[in-house]
């Protein structure tokens, strides 16, 4: 569904962020203070507005508390990101999404009051570590505080076996549900498919035992 949503910030994150929510159809509105920036992106957004957010009554002209979104993509500016949280939560804004360089700045905006507060910088260290801990895992959603749901090449020791041979819900609590084969992707409807070289596997149970046991 479309949404529409202000960017604040046009470093790096914020740029690439709005032009890629913009490309995916929403309706995006870019801030910045510089205006070269806002020169730099306006035809790739709705609109692009040259700005500053501790001004309330710019805040209010923009009618901030239209968009679905509002995300403050700098996190050098913190007394800046707090001035506009500040006052757009006085103006019922939606959903601040902030962005902070370190847990200490993140506890601080969640605190007075963004609803949701993202550590870009920590997130694309973990997956850099993640990919080079283990180059087999080709994508990882998490499903809730105890399960995930991770797409792995299929290891060598599965090669010719079935998941009723090889029994990874009684031995580990894990479910192998889906199987991409010769780049087609379909739910395991049979217990008795035996699993063959360049397969990619679904797995959905504890990370760590997915890790542990299939991984190693």
């Amino acid at each position: 569904m479309k949404k529409d949503i202000a960017v604040i910030g046009l470093g790096t994150f914020g740029y690439e962020l709005a032009v890629q929510l913009a490309q995916a159809g929403h309706h995006i509105l870019a801030i910045d203070v510089d205006m070269k920036k806002i020169n730099d992106i306006k035809d790739r957004v709705d609109v692009a507005v040259q700005a500053d957010i501790t001004d309330p009554d710019v805040l209010k002209k923009l009618q901030m508390e239209q968009f679905d979104h509002v995300i403050l993509a700098m996190s050098s500016a913190l007394e800046a990101i707090i001035l506009g949280i500040t006052y757009m939560k006085k103006m019922n804004v939606k959903n601040i999404i902030g962005k902070a360089n370190t847990h200490i700045q993140k506890e601080i905006l969640l605190k007075i009051g963004a609803d949701e507060v993202i550590l870009p910088e920590i997130a694309t260290a973990k997956r850099l570590s993640e990919r080079l801990t283990h180059p087999d895992i080709m994508d990882k959603f998490t499903l809730d505080n105890k399960n995930s749901l991770i797409e792995i090449k299929v290891p060598q020791k599965f090669l010719n076996k079935s998941i009723r041979e090889l029994d990874l819900r009684n031995k580990y609590g894990l479910n192998v549900i889906m199987l991409n084969r010769k780049g087609k992707t379909e739910i395991i409807a049979s217990p008795d498919i035996k699993f063959e070289h360049n397969d990619v596997i679904f797995v959905v149970g504890n990370e760590n035992q997915i890790k542990k046991n299939l991984l190693q």
